[in-house]
């Protein structure tokens, strides 16, 4: 916590007073976060803090925006909601930061949404699919689909297959409920049925984290199912495929962002230069890619808002992204429109463990 007041104190130096209230200085823009930096969640959070973190480095040792460098200050929450809460709360009014940039999903509750909209606070790529992100609040803007849209998706690819009887195992944590209403709106938009039992499916659709979606696919794989298993962005397909190795041949897997392996698309390859270099060679993973692109969004919109930067410039110029290209990734906004993409990408488990795109 020491560290993280030094680097505020560091990056808030020399803001006048007129502009302190939005965090712009003539050599600064300051951005919030609050992710786990320690806890359980503790290793999710560093992968989202550093994707961000590579990016800006990247763009800072450019000469950043408009001659500004973006700083990032992160705030711990342990993954504790009421943490993240009342740590919005200083981000946005005591330390003034312009905007909030990458929380992972645990630390975007409806409180925490409801207090960066009442401070007028951007708040930029949470790492969630939740409904509540998609509610009307003119300050969120999205990089990824929303779980509604991951799991039409899914339905609609394997019922254009002719498979009829889907079945859905939410796990026991975020929001199942939720996983539920969008499943079921799902199999009605497209007029396919839903099994009473996984065993009784031709297509099992997985929305739990990692660690419990490999004791999911084990058990349906063992009990000898013959549906095909479809494990959602929950799970990342990484280090899914690796906990499940040779067993997970066959289970099927959709990713918000594109594939870590696709080196093709100038995003992906320029997110694992620059990761590496700022984590020293750690293993990539969708989180940080996704949080490297919300800063990327978030850099070109201001870079549009011009040197004359605030909130409701930043806000205006989004709008004028209809057709942003992140590097082979296009994301689209628009007047009213602050949710960029619904890309949809479905990998699979090869027989030998390794992911297949």
């Amino acid at each position: 916590m020491r560290h993280v007041a030094a680097l505020l104190l560091i990056a808030l130096a020399g803001v006048s007073p007129s502009s302190a209230a939005q965090g712009v200085s003539a050599r600064t823009i300051v951005l919030g976060q609050s992710a786990s930096q320690s806890g359980p969640a503790q290793a999710l959070g560093e992968e989202i803090r550093n994707g961000a973190l590579a990016y800006l480095r990247t763009l800072n040792e450019s000469g950043g925006v408009h001659g500004r460098r973006i700083e990032l200050a992160t705030l711990d929450d342990a993954g504790d909601p009421a943490r993240a809460l009342a740590n919005t709360q200083r981000l946005a009014e005591q330390l003034q930061v312009f905007a909030l940039l990458a929380y992972p999903s645990a630390s975007v509750t409806r409180e925490v949404l409801a207090a960066a909209q009442q401070s007028r606070v951007p708040f930029f790529a949470p790492l969630t699919g939740t409904e509540l992100v998609r509610l009307s609040n003119r300050y969120v803007v999205t990089v990824r689909a929303s779980q509604a849209e991951e799991i039409e998706r899914v339905v609609e690819h394997y019922a254009q297959l002719g498979l009829k009887r889907f079945a859905l195992e939410p796990g026991s944590g975020l929001d199942p409920a939720e996983w539920r209403d969008a499943f079921g709106r799902a199999l009605k938009k497209l007029r396919v049925d839903s099994s009473a039992t996984a065993e009784g499916a031709d297509v099992v659709v997985v929305a739990a984290p990692v660690r419990e979606a490999v004791d999911l696919v084990r058990s349906l794989k063992r009990s000898g199912s013959r549906a095909q298993i479809v494990a959602l962005s929950v799970a990342e397909a990484g280090p899914l495929a690796d906990a499940l190795g040779r067993e997970g041949a066959g289970v099927a897997l959709s990713q918000v962002v594109p594939a870590l392996e696709r080196i093709s698309l100038p995003l992906v390859a320029d997110y694992r230069a620059a990761y590496a270099k700022e984590t020293g060679g750690k293993p990539f993973s969708a989180a940080a890619l996704e949080a490297y692109l919300g800063a990327k969004v978030f850099a070109e919109a201001a870079r549009r808002a011009g040197p004359a930067l605030t909130r409701d410039t930043l806000m205006q110029a989004l709008e004028t992204m209809t057709a942003y290209d992140a590097g082979g990734y296009l994301l689209s906004y628009g007047r009213g429109d602050r949710h960029g993409s619904s890309r949809i990408e479905l990998l699979a488990i090869g027989r030998d463990g390794a992911l297949l795109h």
